[in-house]
């Protein structure tokens, strides 16, 4: 008997034992790692302290800036100036425009008075040739109006021509001037020759003339006319 009980008591103990070893395990085991992890977590804090330790080292503070004088601020002239520019703006004299304009030979009618004048259309060019040239010597052809003779005496019969019963005729060429005076004579044929040449000379020469006109002017014309000399009743 004694021995049954005493292996009951055995076996409570071995059974309480096991369950006490189990628990301390269990504890064992369960304590363990948040030891390991807050010894981790130290060192960790010790790591960054270190490390933040080493960043937030004590620097020497930076020299104080030496106190400068303020400058004077000069006072602004900036208004003086405008006024100045205004001022210079308005003496300048305003420049006055020279067009150079050209001339135009323009006839306004006298007779129409206020409001606006009538102006005549400009006259057309000439061209810049001898006959536009005034005081140049124009030829019959050439001129609007041919010199009209004023005053001509005749030529007087020679008298040996006369007694002998000739009869010729002179073909001359003069000038007539703006005035009307006869110049430059020149025998251009004559037949008989030389027989009336003189008495042509002196009579021409005494002519008077109306001057040839060119658009409205007085010009110098040369003239071509001929003398017929014939004796009456032949």
């Amino acid at each position: 008997m004694e021995t049954e009980a005493r292996r009951q008591v055995r076996r409570s103990y071995l059974i309480q034992a096991f369950f006490g070893a189990a628990l301390i395990n269990l504890a064992l085991f369960g304590i363990l790692p948040g030891l390991i992890h807050m010894d981790k977590t130290s060192n960790d804090l010790e790591s960054l302290n270190t490390v933040n330790f080493i960043r937030l080292k004590n620097q020497p503070p930076p020299p104080k800036p030496k106190n400068t004088p303020d400058k004077k601020k000069e006072p602004e002239k900036a208004p003086e100036k405008i006024h100045r520019i205004a001022r210079q703006k308005q003496m300048v004299p305003k420049k006055q425009l020279q067009l150079n304009m050209p001339a135009l030979d323009l006839d306004i009618d006298p007779r129409i008075s206020g409001g606006i004048p009538m102006i005549a259309p400009p006259k057309a060019p000439v061209p810049q040739t001898a006959a536009s040239d005034f005081n140049a010597v124009m030829d019959e052809t050439a001129v609007d109006t041919i010199p009209v003779p004023k005053f001509k005496r005749s030529p007087q019969y020679p008298y040996r021509a006369k007694r002998m019963g000739m009869e010729g005729e002179v073909k001359i060429r003069f000038l007539v001037s703006k005035e009307g005076e006869v110049s430059q004579i020149e025998i251009l044929e004559s037949n008989p020759p030389k027989v009336f040449d003189q008495s042509v000379l002196n009579a021409v020469s005494s002519w008077k003339y109306t001057p040839g006109e060119l658009m409205g002017r007085k010009v110098a014309t040369r003239v071509t006319t001929s003398i017929i000399f014939k004796l009456e009743g032949q």
